[in-house]
């Protein structure tokens, strides 16, 4: 019995930790309110970075600051775009436009996921977590967690894309 339980777990544990490997056919809003299939971020065939966050998650508020930051000068070298997937439930969603606002965040489009369809689809345990897409919407590259200068990874990645 030990060992079709280590079988089980040996089949179905990649299947876990690797989550979803395109992007999903989900509805979500945009921010301001319409609602939107997620596969049309794909829809200028550019590679994406597609990222997971929530108001009240300071790593989160960092990373995109970072790449906003630093998107200017990415965006010299590389055409790709941004794409932020708020994960507030409805209550707390109504504070994602006025930070975006806030921080100046121009050239990153904020979507809004209040019931979590998108982020159950795409298989995301923890925030921020940010996927790379290549132009087919395909998932080329996924990471969690955030630690400054970690972004510049992100960027090596959509250079590799190009």
């Amino acid at each position: 019995m030990k060992h079709y339980i280590i079988l089980a777990l040996a089949i179905l544990l990649p299947f876990q930790m690797w989550g979803q490997k395109t992007l999903p056919n989900v509805e979500v809003k945009d921010i301001d309110g319409n609602t939107v299939n997620i596969r049309s971020i794909m829809d200028d065939n550019v590679p994406v970075i597609l990222s997971f966050w929530f108001t009240s998650c300071k790593p989160c508020l960092q990373e995109l600051g970072a790449i906003n930051d630093a998107y200017v000068d990415w965006a010299e070298e590389a055409d790709f775009k941004v794409v932020a997937v708020a994960t507030d439930d409805s209550r707390s969603s109504a504070k994602v436009k006025p930070m975006v606002t806030g921080r100046g965040w121009t050239d990153i489009t904020f979507l809004l996921d209040e019931n979590s369809d998108l982020k159950r689809a795409m298989n995301v345990q923890m925030q921020p977590s940010v996927f790379i897409l290549d132009k087919d919407g395909n998932v080329v590259y996924t990471h969690n967690g955030y630690t400054p200068g970690s972004e510049e990874e992100l960027f090596d990645q959509i250079l590799k894309l190009q």
